[in-house]
């Protein structure tokens, strides 16, 4: 069997302007909006570490979000398959970010502590 392509397209607009754009480090806010047509838009910004707004969504907290959704989505799919009826499921899922000295970043660690509740055989 071919593998199957799946494509996907977002948009993120900067929404930080605060009037003299990147004039300088403290000079603009680092909020955005991620949308795709036909969804509602996703607030985002960078970490309050970064000079973000904690009640945005930050970056790293969309790729631990995007990788916990994975999980359970495949995970609800073999329990599918295998006969086995979930009837809830959630996690906690957690990622530590490295900063480096120069500024650079990188997620080091996910972890992912699910929750399930089947009945069926297991």
């Amino acid at each position: 069997m071919a593998d199957k392509r799946h494509t996907y397209s977002i948009r993120v607009d900067w929404t930080g302007n605060q009037g003299t754009g990147t004039s300088a480090y403290r000079a603009y806010s680092r909020a955005h909006e991620i949308s795709a047509q036909g969804k509602t838009a996703i607030a985002g910004s960078s970490d309050p570490v970064f000079r973000g707004d904690a009640a945005r969504w930050n970056p790293a907290e969309l790729l631990i979000a995007a990788l916990s959704a994975c999980h359970q989505l495949w995970y609800l799919h073999l329990c599918a398959d295998a006969g086995i009826v979930v009837v809830a499921y959630s996690d906690g899922a957690s990622g530590v970010e490295i900063e480096q000295a120069d500024g650079a970043g990188a997620i080091r660690k996910r972890h992912v502590a699910a929750a399930r509740q089947a009945r069926g055989r297991l």
